[in-house]
């Protein structure tokens, strides 16, 4: 049995295996569950081969050995264990669908796994144009393959008969199929080069004016700290401490969260009791103009947008739908989600890319776009009730909290 001196320093490893109390984020998730999924198609149960993973969250940044042992260090064993269970049963039934579609079987298994981070730009070659060779060996570049994975299939002999893309997903919710940048969402719109960005230029600047200044990963903690308060500054600053004290060293990151927490902390309590209380009201009244101007942001990059894909017909709303979620691409690609239910369990769900767009457009008709909010909805009418049906969902986010990069998402709901 454990002493009550014994019990106290397992706790505090365990905070200590913690650099910040939170919340597990989706993106941890799902990237961790690209990684797993990858490991189980392999027939070697390894992680999939790199190139190299270029992220804007530093934690997603790296080989696959490193960004996996950091997030599984992060969430915890009880949720690795699950997200690696979910892992393993849509890897079988994704195996399953390939011999069923005749892509492996007694001709052919899956070789290689490559983890393709990073897209492939026109102009630009990158995971698949480094991982897919034609007969002579030479790199084939695919600006529409947006596979988190690509699998070498290989004969008996060990010499690659074809590859196949998959787009690996993971939560409850129906899928995002894209995440389009500013750009890509003008040139789908038809809108002036630039326009969306000169929205986001100007919400950074009035974030600047309310003070937040540095790189964007220096203002994010900034308002990260800001929105904590006080008693939690304290707690998160003294679980930093406490890993550097235990000769831990600390992420980039966490170093930065440290010596802001440390202004912070020391900037309240160098106030008398009456001044203290208006600096807390100033940085709540800070984050709240902060995320007053990200939603401003994003509902006028939004609102910007519709107005040029409100222009476009029933046949063109079709092939933008086409276009984000069934592209042609060069190899052969599936959608492996994992679908989550509320008993902790996961069905997979697999399905062929290049099917997925005309099976749903197959319930709708007369297309047409609505602006609301943030997000832009493509509608249609039901084949049958004629009632309005909802097709489709562009929306504007941030990858995390009001400094980031404002993207778009794409999914069929």
């Amino acid at each position: 049995m454990l002493n009550f001196k014994s019990f106290l320093k397992e706790e505090t490893d365990i905070l200590l295996e913690k650099a910040l109390s939170q919340d597990l984020e989706s993106d941890d998730k799902g990237k961790l569950h690209e990684l797993l999924l990858a490991k189980h198609l392999h027939s070697d149960k390894q992680l999939p081969l790199h190139h190299r993973s270029e992220s804007e969250n530093e934690e997603h940044a790296g080989t696959p050995v490193q960004v996996h042992d950091r997030l599984m260090k992060k969430i915890g064993k009880a949720a690795y264990d699950e997200i690696d269970s979910h892992a393993k049963n849509t890897a079988e039934a994704f195996k399953k669908h390939l011999q069923e579609q005749g892509h492996i079987g007694d001709h052919a298994h899956i070789g290689d796994v490559h983890w393709t981070s990073n897209a492939d730009k026109p102009n630009s070659p990158g995971d698949h144009f480094k991982t897919v060779k034609d007969a002579n060996g030479n790199g084939v570049s695919d600006p529409n393959s947006n596979a988190d994975l690509i699998l070498t299939l290989k004969n008996k002999e060990g010499k690659t008969v074809g590859y196949h893309g998959v787009s690996a997903k993971y939560g409850s919710n129906e899928p995002n199929y894209r995440n389009p940048g500013l750009d890509s969402l003008e040139k789908t719109a038809g809108i002036e080069k630039g326009s969306l960005k000169s929205l986001t230029d100007a919400h950074h600047k009035h974030m600047e004016a309310l003070g937040y200044n540095g790189s964007a990963d220096q203002k994010n903690i900034q308002y990260k700290i800001d929105k904590m308060g006080i008693d939690k500054a304290r707690i998160e600053h003294a679980k930093l401490q406490g890993i550097t004290a235990a000769g831990k060293s600390l992420s980039k990151k966490n170093k930065i969260m440290h010596e802001h927490l440390g202004a912070f902390i020391n900037g309240h309590d160098s106030l008398k009791p009456k001044e203290q209380a208006e600096y807390l009201h100033t940085s709540n009244a800070r984050v709240n103009a902060a995320e007053s101007s990200s939603r401003d942001a994003k509902t006028a990059v939004a609102k910007q947008f519709h107005a040029g894909l409100s222009t476009k017909s029933d046949s063109e709303l079709r092939d933008i739908i086409r276009q984000h979620v069934s592209a042609p691409t060069h190899i052969p690609h599936s959608v492996a989600h994992s679908k989550v239910k509320s008993d902790g369990s996961s069905e997979p769900v697999i399905k062929a890319s290049h099917s997925i767009a005309d099976e749903h457009l197959a319930n709708a008709t007369d297309l047409y776009t609505e602006h609301q909010g943030s997000t832009v909805v493509i509608k249609g009418k039901h084949p049958i009730t004629k009632k309005p049906v909802r097709v489709a969902t562009f929306a504007v986010k941030s990858s995390s909290g009001p400094h980031k990069s404002l993207v778009g998402t794409f999914g069929l709901k």
